[in-house]
């Protein structure tokens, strides 16, 4: 025979730890609804502009690349003006961009070219803070590198090229030391020159291209 439920009273009720949980919850909601609704008002604001911020830089980004575009093919025509004016115009306008430092590189490279090399140095002292490219790194410490050889600046220049092997990898790193070689030769420290030219020979799989300059350079010495 089943037995007859048990009628719970209202003091249980009252006494149940869930159910005294739910109460505070629903009273301290009641208290401060209008604190939880503007949090909530708050948070909805902020997904907002994160969504809008993040679109806005997509299309930032794409409007950039899209203005770096004409700019290269000015540059790769040699239409240096139209291509100085363009590269101008990303640098002003999409400032932080990718497409930005990489202007501020071939600006770099226009002046370097032009003999222009105060410009040159700004605009490539520039673009090696951003660090985009190790390619166009690579060019750059190189450029400035002669740069500071116009004037003698020996110092100067192998601090450039100890610095950028710091940065780059194995093959540019020996393209640098094969410049540092020769700074050190025309400095007159013709040992540090040979030792260093000796450590890049003993460099494992040594591409062709470098050996072979590795070997014009001590046929130098």
């Amino acid at each position: 025979m089943l037995k007859p439920k048990r009628k719970i009273m209202r003091e249980e009720i009252k006494r149940d730890p869930f159910l005294e949980t739910i109460d505070k919850l629903e009273s301290s909601f009641e208290k401060n609804k209008k604190i939880f609704i503007n949090i909530a008002l708050g948070l909805i604001g902020l997904i907002f502009i994160i969504n809008f911020l993040l679109k806005k830089y997509d299309q930032k980004k794409i409007d950039s690349n899209s203005a770096l575009g004409v700019a290269m093919v000015a540059f790769e025509n040699r239409d240096y003006e139209n291509a100085k004016f363009q590269f101008e115009t990303i640098i002003s306008e999409f400032a932080g961009t990718t497409a930005s430092s990489f202007a501020n590189f071939y600006m770099g490279r226009i002046y370097f070219e032009n003999n222009e090399f105060l410009k040159s140095e700004l605009y490539l002292n520039t673009f090696m803070n951003s660090k985009e490219s190790e390619i166009l790194y690579t060019g750059a410490i190189k450029m400035l590198t002669q740069i500071a050889l116009q004037d003698n600046q020996y110092r100067k220049a192998i601090k450039l090229l100890d610095n950028g092997l710091r940065e780059v990898s194995k093959n540019n790193s020996i393209e640098l030391k094969l410049i540092k070689t020769v700074v050190l030769k025309d400095q007159g420290k013709t040992d540090e020159a040979k030792s260093l030219l000796n450590e890049i020979i003993l460099e494992e799989k040594l591409p062709p291209h470098l050996k072979q300059k590795s070997e014009e350079i001590i046929g130098l010495m």
